[in-house]
Parts: C-alpha cells; structure tokens; sequence
C-alpha cells in the first residue's frame, strides 16, 4: 500500500527486504512537531551535540583498551582463556540470541531506539527539515528497532553544523537517558542492606558418600542466615576455622529465614581436607578443618558488596558496563544479582531486586548504543556526523569526495579493530588457553 508525498515520491507504508519489514506511519510526526518549536528544544539540540565527541573518544578509549588488554598486556593469554568461556553470542545486544540478557530487556531496547529516533526527528523539525514518516522495524514478526525517516535531501543542503545536531540526538540522548538511569540504580544499591545480621548460605553442598553434608541433612537452605552457633552470634562461618569446633561436634544452628528463626539442634558437623602449598619451601600439606556443608558470604561481605557497588563511580566506572549481573563471574559483586538478591533489605522491599535490575538494563541498553553509536564508523550517526564535520571545514578545503574517502578509510580501521576485539579470541591460536 502507496500514496504520494509532498515532494512527489512514493510513500510506501510497508516495505520488505528479505525477511525485514518495515511499517511506516505518519502518526507521531505531530508531537515532533509540537516538542521541536520548544524553547528549550534547540539549547538541548547543542548539549546532545557536544555529548557526541565525548562520547565517541570514551568508545574509543575502551576498545583501545581491550584491544591493548587482549594482545599486548602480560595477562593477554588469561584474559583471552576467560573470554572463550563466554558465548560469542554475547556480543549481540538481542535478549534470546544473547544468553546472559534476561527476555525482559527487550523492553529497555525498545525504548532506547524509540527515543532515539525520536530524538532525531525533534531537532530535525526544531530546524524545520521535514519528516517523510516514522515505523518500526520488524525481523519477521518481532520488532527489532524503530526509525525516523528525515528528508535527506534537505539534510545534505542545510549547514553542516546543522545536519550534525539532528545526527548527534539520537546518540546523545541514549547517553543522557543511560547516566540518569545508573544514578538512579547507585541510589537504590546505595539503600540495600543485608536482610540479617548472620553468615548468608549462597549454596548448601549435596550429601554424598564422598563428602557428608550436615547442612543438607538437617535441612538448611540457600537464602538462609546463620545467625548463631549454640546460642553465639555469628556474622561469618569462619569461627569454624579457628579451633573453636571439633570434627564431628553437635552444634546447634540458629537460621534467620524469610524473618523467621529456626534453630537446628545437634547437627554433627564433617570434616574437610585442604591442600596447601608453602611457597617458603616448596611443599604441600594438608589440614583438616569442621564443615557445615555451605558456601556462604559473611555480613561483612555482604556490607561491602553493596557499598563497592554503590560507589565504584569514584574509582572505575567504567565497571558497571563490565560487572553484568547475569556473567556467572560477576553474580557475586553485584547485589542485586540472582544470587545475593535475596540477601538484602531496602526502603523498596521486595521490588528491590526488580527496580535495580530495570535500572540496570535500561542504563546498559541506552548507553552501550549511545557511545558505540557514536563511533566515526558510517553509516552510525557518528560516521555521518564526522563526513559532515569534514564537509563543512572552513573555506571549503576539504572536498565532499576526499571526505566520503576518509570516512570509509576510517570505518574501515575501526571495523578491522572492532573484529580483532570481538572474534579474535575465538579464532586466533596465539593465545590458546592452557
């Protein structure tokens, strides 16, 4: 289905290349409209302009540090051992191709490319550049993304200053939209508290006939606290350790759970042998030590781990793109993971762990498309902005030939770059792991 546009064109309300579709509509274009003759709109215009520098050489700097990291650091070959444990899959940003994002953040993606795209079509009406249509794109019958079509005619013709605002807002605003958000989610993290003051039971270890499991036994669970042994607050199983407890002592176990206490009477505690080597003398030997049964994370762990988290901005901040709740490695530094979750309190009460894990989502969605979509590589919006920053050199030294040659000799570079980050690892024998 077809009907003319002001310029004489077709306007195509759906489209289809292979198994892609894309659905236009010109419902929307109003509000662009309203929002773009906003006093604040061109002010804003400018600050998403000067995000996209900022942006782009944050991009920059961190693929030339894991590309320095993967084959030109001492640790090059562990770090590469590391990253052939992960799904190659992971480097996609689609929840069900990607394995370690939840369904849920479809959700977060969605909105980051819809206001992305709006983005680009209010500044492009604040400038009074017309909007052909707006939609959706769909793979199959899932939409994948959302799209803004602006006149490129007029886009070509206007100042070069110009054509990079409406370029830049799309990225800009996924960067704003992403810090606002990790605010947020340092705020709530900042809230959490442990839920009792007690040894948290990450795991109970199964009964076996090669290792007993008095925890198992006796009924002791995951999610659990250890608040006391015979009667004698603890905070950390490792009063097991320091001769108080003998092998095969009946202790009682006092468990906080679900705000409830229970206490397990007469649970005998096993035995379990560690090797240790002493690096003084070059030997080994073994010690014998009580064991519940349990992998825990103490109070103080607890504690820490919600305050590193919450202000890890000071130090790495870079680390909250790194630390993904859903990585195996990383579970336990964050604490709203699926595995410490459950050991936390906060004004929020049980939405605690939904709401930090929202904000999560949203912040790594929007920002991760921000600055990656502000790299000099075309057709990004950074691509484009940069052939159009070239283009506009004073006095017109640089032709719209030698800038379209630099753009694509540059995409091309970051492209080589960007395959040695990602592929290269699996692919390469260099630095197989050992």
């Amino acid at each position: 289905m077809s009907e003319p546009t002001p310029d004489g064109q077709e306007y195509k309300r759906v489209s289809r290349w292979f198994i892609f579709f894309m659905l236009r509509t010109k419902r929307g274009l109003d509000q662009m409209d309203r929002i773009g003759r906003w006093r604040v709109s061109p002010p804003i215009a400018w600050i998403l302009t000067i995000i996209m520098p900022v942006a782009a050489a944050l991009s920059l700097y961190v693929i030339g540090f894991e590309v320095v990291a993967l084959y030109f650091s001492p640790q090059s070959p562990a770090i590469v051992s590391t990253i052939r444990t992960i799904s190659p899959l992971a480097n996609f940003l689609l929840p069900g191709l990607n394995p370690y994002l939840p369904l849920s953040v479809w959700l977060a993606l969605i909105v980051a490319v819809v206001i992305h795209e709006a983005s680009h079509g209010i500044v492009a009406r604040s400038l009074g550049l017309r909007i052909k249509s707006a939609g959706v794109l769909l793979l199959a019958f899932l939409p994948i993304g959302a799209f803004v079509e602006v006149d490129d005619k007029q886009l070509k013709e206007v100042k070069s200053r110009d054509s990079i605002r409406v370029l830049a807002a799309g990225s800009g605003i996924n960067v704003v939209v992403g810090v606002v958000c990790v605010l947020l989610l340092i705020l709530t993290v900042g809230a959490m508290t442990p839920a009792a003051k007690g040894a948290a039971i990450v795991g109970v270890v199964p009964d076996s006939a090669s290792l007993h499991s008095p925890a198992y036994v006796a009924g002791i669970q995951p999610g659990d606290f250890v608040t006391a042994l015979n009667g004698s607050p603890i905070t950390d199983l490792g009063v097991l350790h320091n001769g108080s407890f003998a092998v095969g002592e009946k202790v009682n176990v006092t468990v906080w759970r679900d705000g409830r206490t229970l206490t397990f009477d007469n649970v005998a505690l096993s035995n379990y042998t560690e090797t240790i080597y002493n690096t003084a003398n070059n030997q080994t030997s073994t010690v014998t030590y009580p064991f519940l049964g349990v992998e825990e994370a103490s109070y103080q762990t607890l504690q820490s781990t919600a305050s590193g988290y919450a202000s890890m901005w000071k130090g790495s901040p870079l680390g909250y793109l790194v630390d993904i709740p859903t990585f195996p490695r990383a579970e336990s530094q964050v604490p709203f993971s699926d595995q410490l979750a459950g050991f936390y309190s906060s004004p929020l009460g049980s939405a605690t762990p939904a709401v930090a894990s929202a904000l999560y989502w949203m912040f790594f969605v929007n920002f991760s498309l921000g600055i990656f979509n502000c790299l000099p590589i075309y057709p990004l919006d950074g691509g484009q902005a940069f052939e159009s920053f070239l283009r506009g050199a004073p006095g017109g030294r640089i032709s719209d030939l030698l800038a379209r040659r630099v753009t694509t000799g540059l995409t091309l570079l970051l492209f080589l770059v960007l395959f040695a980050m990602i592929a290269g690892p699996y692919i390469t024998g260099v630095f197989s792991p050992s």
